[in-house]
């Protein structure tokens, strides 16, 4: 069904009409549009400028083609009508002179209904229109419209993206359909892979397309498919041609019933390479002119650059969304995707999972780093095996991975599936030669009424996966209104933490540390505690960890240090017998922390300390943690003068070299083995070790935790002399311990101890 291509209307001597046109009446585009045509034969502005692309872009040409068929079938010689597509409202008026039928069509945004005027304005100009045809203005030059399809289209695919990929390469081929008058059109590519044609693309599609689809994929030892593998020219295929011709009218009718095609091939050529073919069908013996395929293989150049830029976009994309390592989508891949997921139904069935390797530090550091990256290969390969097609599994960093249970709404469900995923992750793998295995731990969180937000079911999971974590690995834990409270606790602490300081609600407590055998006291420690406004005074143990996590030690720990040495100053102004050594705790983030002997130092000299008078505490596994930096924070202490004592002793795992390294003055013996002294032969006997150990390294000791006068008897047998615990004072306030050393007296009746 050929047919002879409408006229061209020369666009030098129309377009500044269609300019002052579409300014006059605020639109995007204004078109001089044949009926059927899919190309206009003159035109101002483009859709693509306003935003308009993709499926959106096509749709607004189908209804200016349609629009176009309205009024130019009208029974009536003026027609005017509107339409409307998303966003967009559309007037058209019909034009008609001689064998041309078709209309001037305003494409303008839909917030501004036409008014009275617009319609003046498009009749006047459909008017001129009509009168630059009857002067002659009609280019009858197929040559001069050929050039314009060509420009057409190269605006076409200007900005394509991979998004509108697909849908502008349909638009563009029925375009070249409609403009050449043929019955189909088609976009095939190479595939060397598949050692085969592949079809990307045909206008108009089938209704009814057999299954295997005979056009679909050809492989290369087809005849046809052969010519097109390394086709350098054109190439057209006529009924009547002998061979080549009827091989390819047999396969035409098996993939759309039609008993007699003809057809013309442009390659789309890359350097060497021919990437494929644009192909066009007429159920004729249709003939192709010189200028044809001339404008042809010019718009097949046009392809290939376009598949060049979104090849590379697809490559970017690929990167940008899917980690390296395993091919798996990374993080901000899962993000958007679960936020797209419960943006458009909050009450999705989901559950997402939050898995999590335990020690794979170990692997990299026995095994070394490749065979690390082999085994987190082999973990995301399991993982994307174990689970169904629809669900999503993606690599967030290191060991860390997320699955989201596509239609999984039950928490006995979700944790079902989790501990069937543990038991294959805990699996045994064959890993370059090594077999490696290791535990794993997963968290849970269930899409709900309490959620809805991808950031809140993610975190949820993570809450979760910390809880697993914290009971020793190799478990399962789901996210539940427990965990929820916490999580909002420590939100509170946070948010308030980060002013607190400044707001002035810390405090200083002041635990009295005594010489058990003379009932005097020794040392105090001082204690941090959090006046909250509205939970009332919080202990460390209720915020220490959370400002660890939000790196608010340093501050915290210098105000502290701070806030000790002004207050013993105070009490060696005032009256009361002031304590000898004040002990400050100070945790790894303050220990290493730029400078923090200077800072003590400048403390001293600011409050005219002897440097014996302040104590520093450190834990055991405060030591541990950083040995060699520790150490060197400590010998500069050390030379300072300032006195040190390890704190909790006996539950890190600190070796004796490393004590004998440690210029340290005292071993503080945690209260756990304290507490039950009395009972625990165990604990006597650590008790006892660690005392003989300080005597052999010429330290002293202090029991923490000291509740009974029984404990005070043990300690007294196994030579620990001085100790501090609710026996003889909890932690007190400042004017409270300023009473405490302004009354001295034997608070422990140590005249008993002595006489026993």
């Amino acid at each position: 069904m050929s047919m002879e291509p409408p006229l061209g209307m020369d666009p030098d001597t129309i377009q500044p009409l269609l300019k002052s046109l579409a300014e006059s009446t605020n639109a995007i585009s204004a078109d001089v549009i044949a009926v059927g045509d899919g190309m206009p034969i003159a035109s101002w502005g483009r859709a693509v400028d306003a935003g308009v692309q993709g499926q959106a872009l096509s749709d607004m040409r189908e209804a200016i083609r349609e629009l176009t068929r309205v009024v130019a079938e009208a029974e009536t010689e003026y027609t005017v009508e509107e339409g409307t597509v998303p966003g967009f409202t559309l007037m058209a008026h019909s034009i008609r002179h001689r064998n041309f039928q078709g209309s001037l069509c305003l494409v303008r945004r839909d917030d501004e209904p036409w008014i009275t005027n617009d319609y003046t304005l498009l009749t006047m100009a459909a008017g001129l229109c009509t009168s630059v045809m009857e002067a002659g203005k009609i280019s009858r030059d197929h040559g001069r419209r050929l050039d314009l399809l060509v420009s057409h289209i190269a605006s076409e695919l200007m900005g394509v993206s991979v998004l509108d990929h697909a849908e502008t390469i349909y638009r563009v081929l029925g375009e070249l359909g409609r403009f050449f008058g043929v019955d189909t059109c088609y976009l095939r590519f190479n595939d060397p892979e598949l050692q085969a044609s592949v079809l990307i693309d045909e206008w108009p599609r089938r209704e009814h397309i057999p299954e295997p689809d005979p056009l679909g994929v050809i492989s290369w030892d087809d005849p046809i498919s052969r010519v097109t593998r390394d086709l350098r020219e054109p190439f057209v295929v006529r009924s009547k041609d002998s061979d080549d011709g009827e091989s390819y009218r047999a396969r035409v009718e098996a993939g759309a019933g039609i008993p007699q095609a003809s057809t013309a091939m442009v390659p789309l050529l890359s350097g060497e390479t021919t990437r494929g073919v644009l192909g066009f069908v007429d159920f004729s013996d249709r003939e192709w002119s010189r200028a044809e395929i001339r404008a042809l293989q010019a718009i097949a150049s046009l392809l290939v650059q376009l598949d060049a830029r979104v090849t590379a976009e697809e490559n970017l994309h690929h990167h940008a969304y899917h980690d390296e390592l395993t091919g798996l989508p990374n993080r901000r891949s899962f993000v958007e995707t679960l936020t797209d997921i419960l943006k458009a139904d909050p009450d999705k069935p989901l559950t997402v999972l939050f898995a999590d390797m335990d020690r794979l530090k170990t692997v990299n550091d026995v095994l070394g780093h490749t065979i690390g990256d082999l085994f987190i290969q082999a973990v995301a390969k399991r993982l994307r095996e174990s689970v169904r097609p629809d669900d999503i599994v993606a690599r967030l960093a290191g060991d860390e991975f997320v699955i989201a249970l596509n239609g999984v709404d039950n928490a006995e469900h979700a944790e079902r599936i989790a501990r069937r995923l543990l038991n294959h992750l805990t699996e045994p793998l064959d890993v370059g030669g090594h077999v490696v295995s290791r535990s794993a731990c997963i968290g849970l969180a269930v899409n709900g009424p309490t959620t809805g937000a991808m950031d809140e079911l993610l975190g949820n999971a993570d809450v979760a996966l910390l809880e697993a974590k914290k009971r020793g690995g190799n478990s399962v834990v789901t996210f539940n209104d427990d965990l929820r409270w916490r999580l909002l606790d420590r939100a509170d602490l946070e948010f308030r933490l980060r002013t607190a300081i400044g707001d002035g609600e810390m405090r200083l407590f002041y635990q009295p540390e005594y010489d058990l055998r003379g009932g005097h006291i020794t040392a105090v420690e001082a204690l941090i505690r959090w006046q909250h406004p509205e939970r009332g005074l919080l202990s460390a143990d209720t915020f220490v960890s959370v400002v660890e996590e939000i790196n608010l030690s340093a501050d915290l720990g210098r105000w502290v240090l701070n806030e000790a040495c002004r207050q013993l100053a105070e009490w060696k102004q005032s009256s009361v017998p002031a304590p000898a050594v004040v002990r400050v705790n100070i945790s790894a983030g303050e220990l290493i922390s730029a400078d923090f002997v200077g800072f003590v130092g400048t403390l001293l000299g600011r409050y005219g300390h002897k440097p014996q008078e302040l104590g520093i505490e450190i834990t055991e596994s405060t030591v541990m943690r950083d040995i060699d930096d520790v150490l060197a924070t400590l010998m500069g202490l050390r030379r300072l003068g300032v006195s040190i004592a390890i704190d909790d002793f006996g539950t890190g795992y600190s070796s004796l070299s490393h004590l004998k390294q440690l210029p340290v003055h005292t071993l503080k013996i945690d209260r756990s083995f304290v507490s039950t002294l009395v009972n625990d032969s165990g604990d006597r006997a650590i008790v006892a070790a660690i005392v003989r150990l300080a005597e052999a390294f010429n330290l002293s000791t202090v029991a923490e935790g000291v509740e009974d006068v029984d404990t005070v008897t043990a300690l007294l047998e196994l030579g620990c002399e001085r100790a501090q615990g609710y026996l003889m004072s909890v932690p007190l306030p400042a004017p409270e311990m300023t009473k405490r050393l302004a009354e001295p007296g034997d608070y422990l009746g140590s005249n008993r101890w002595m006489r026993k």
